[in-house]
């Protein structure tokens, strides 16, 4: 099964709404939201839930109070002030534990164990496209990357069961744990940039983080028709980061209207479907290539 995944190096390029446009193009495919900190990509696609699952992402310590004597070595030992005396005993705040596990190591009467913690949860999903796989982390907690690899996992599974040829993964911003997560091991990784300075900064950063793992990868402006000098710009920052422009998206302003009423598939600006088919044409056009040059 192929993977193709969509990601920005930043929030706002547009990245999600192109996904979601592509969702409608892409045969026989399984989709997924690799964004566990905010996924989105659902709110367009109408999904129906079939399986929900718990994500153990750590372990924090638990002081077993019936052999704990109070002497407070554990909280002297811990660094992130997460083992308080309050109510008469000794506690651990799970927020704050970062499971390091110094204070079980140093306890003396070997009080502390370290249990599992649910930190967020994935789903199995359908839609009128194919099948959908996202996740959510809960607030205030990380090992995101691992989560997204967990998501990525039951897609693949998922989509050899069904016989999936494809699998379109909409992508976090950014280029910390949970895009290099959603990115590596991928096919193809395409780019949603725009005509801007922050957009050419975090282009750059993010073809880095594909050109280190190995990804071949393309990029796409959005919003073009609002800056075309400094799309020109985008373009030469592209090439010099062997990332080329394989097209580009005018600047639709009812676009962000649709997508925030989601009915962005339902009612789409006037000529928006026609520019994204093109650019799926040339994705699936890179794709093959790349698999003829492996």
């Amino acid at each position: 099964m192929k993977q193709i995944v969509v990601i920005s190096g930043k929030g706002g390029t547009g990245k999600t709404s192109t996904t979601v446009f592509w969702t409608t193009m892409a045969k026989n495919a399984v989709f997924v939201d690799a964004d566990a900190d905010a996924p989105n990509l659902g709110i367009a696609l109408r999904y129906k839930t079939r399986e929900t699952k718990p994500f153990i992402g750590r372990t924090v310590a638990h002081i077993n109070q019936e052999e704990c004597t109070d002497c407070g070595r554990c909280a002297e030992l811990c660094r992130f002030d997460a083992i308080r005396f309050e109510n008469g005993t000794f506690e651990v705040d799970p927020i704050a534990c970062e499971g390091c596990t110094l204070c079980k190591l140093g306890c003396p009467e070997s009080a502390i164990d370290m249990v599992s913690r649910v930190t967020g949860e994935w789903f199995s999903s359908d839609t009128q496209y194919g099948p959908f796989v996202s996740a959510r982390l809960d607030v205030g907690e990380g090992n995101s990357g691992a989560l997204v690899t967990q998501v990525r996992r039951v897609a693949e599974e998922l989509g050899e069961a069904e016989n999936r040829d494809l699998m379109l993964i909409d992508g976090p911003p950014g280029i910390g744990c949970q895009t290099i997560a959603a990115i590596t091991g991928v096919d193809l990784a395409v780019i949603v940039t725009e005509p801007s300075k922050s957009g050419i900064h975090d282009l750059e950063r993010i073809a880095a983080v594909c050109t280190r793992l190995g990804v071949p990868t393309v990029t796409i402006i959005n919003k073009e028709s609002l800056a075309p000098a400094v799309a020109d710009t985008v373009r030469a920052a592209a090439e010099r980061a062997g990332v080329p422009v394989i097209g580009s998206i005018p600047f639709f302003p009812e676009l962000p209207r649709a997508l925030a009423s989601g009915r962005l598939l339902e009612s789409p600006p006037t000529g928006v479907h026609s520019v994204m088919a093109v650019l799926w044409s040339h994705v699936r056009s890179h794709l093959e290539t790349v698999y003829q040059n492996a």
